[in-house]
């Protein structure tokens, strides 16, 4: 088997109504999705999207043809030289992977190490939302069978978004995991608003330590990697970072020198599946683990899900899912079907060969833009 192309499709749907995302000032009316689609000389395909479309779909395909996508530590050197001088190549990584897996007739999280079958999953919501409304959700939440949820802060005060958390905590009492993601990590295009300084984030932790959250996430800049450090000595407090690194070398800076207690590297923004796995390793060396951030699409959820499955030592994975706001069908629409979460509140990849994932390419052409 080897590679011989590389194809890239991708779609738009319009979001109506818009969706407010905590993080970016610009509420979203529309989202997009390129779907890559790599191709073996034999006929047989793999598949996978979740990252900003494939700007170097050419370059990739020239270094990648003849090269069998079973041999993923070549895939992944090839794909990290051309992730140094241009646009994040890990989508062809993923879809290598899936074809690898579907040589094989295997689940992908199998042939990544198996080490457990289903998560926990935290949904992961996305807008701002007051305290009442946000308890309100909270309760739904834990009322379809959740036991975990995240709250994004990005009020002007974040003492505003503690007393939300107060009244989430209230309303669900211990049944529920609570993370928290205080949105420093990183800025939207455009958006120059500055992230808090060391003084803020402690007193942030501090304010959400009685509270029992699970971790606070992001709480400064990512690139701070020494006042994470300072915080992780003055804080009881899980600390999250990571989830847009580019590099391995900035997770390995963040968990050696930063101390953070959770990396979320994403396997579509930062190394791929492969590199995702070391990054995990070392971690869990450290005494630390590896959750990724899944906020791209379905397929990114699907293969985030597959990697954690595979080697992830941390119970919970983060499922976008912050209903009526952000549904489950809003997240999934490239997919053709809807990821559930059971009643247990837990989540399992899709059971096919590699991904588990054939797209419904006709189904999906009333949207294609490219």
């Amino acid at each position: 088997m080897r590679v011989s192309t590389i194809e890239t499709r991708t779609y738009r749907q319009r979001l109506d109504p818009p969706f407010r995302a905590a993080w970016d000032p610009v509420p979203r009316a529309l989202q997009e999705a390129t779907l890559v689609i790599v191709t073996a000389d034999d006929g047989s395909r793999g598949y996978a999207s979740g990252g900003d479309g494939l700007p170097d779909r050419a370059l990739l395909e020239r270094l990648l043809r003849d090269v069998d996508p079973r041999r993923t530590d070549t895939v992944q050197r090839i794909c990290e030289t051309v992730d140094f001088h241009g646009g994040r190549p890990w989508a062809v990584e993923i879809a290598c992977w899936d074809l690898a897996g579907r040589a094989t007739g295997i689940p992908l999280w199998q042939i990544l190490g198996g080490r457990q079958e289903r998560l926990l999953a935290y949904a992961s919501t996305g807008e701002l939302a007051g305290p009442a409304e946000r308890a309100g959700r909270a309760r739904a939440l834990r009322d379809a069978g959740l036991r975990a949820l995240k709250i994004r802060f990005h009020h002007p005060d974040w003492r505003d978004d503690v007393r939300v958390v107060e009244a989430v905590r209230e309303a669900v009492g211990g049944e529920m995991e609570i993370m928290v993601d205080a949105n420093q990590g990183w800025r939207m295009p455009g958006d120059i608003s500055p992230s808090w300084d060391l003084d803020t984030a402690r007193a942030c932790a501090a304010a959400l330590q009685p509270l029992g959250v699970h971790w606070l996430e992001e709480p400064l800049s990512t690139a701070d990697v020494d006042g994470y450090a300072a915080l992780a000595g003055t804080t009881g407090t899980r600390i999250a970072a990571g989830e847009m690194v580019r590099h391995e070398h900035e997770a390995r800076d963040l968990i050696v020198r930063g101390k953070v207690d959770v990396i979320q590297c994403d396997v579509l923004f930062c190394g791929g599946i492969s590199g995702c796995r070391r990054i995990a390793r070392l971690a869990e060396q450290l005494g630390r683990t590896w959750s990724p951030h899944t906020w791209s699409n379905g397929y990114g959820l699907v293969a985030n899900l597959h990697a954690a499955c595979g080697f992830s030592t941390h119970p919970y994975l983060e499922v976008p899912y912050d209903p009526p706001a952000w549904s489950a069908e809003r997240r999934d629409w490239v997919l053709p079907f809807v990821l559930e979460i059971a009643d247990d509140g837990t989540i399992a990849p899709p059971s096919g060969p590699g991904l588990g994932v054939e797209p419904d390419l006709d189904a999906l052409e009333r949207w294609r833009i490219a």
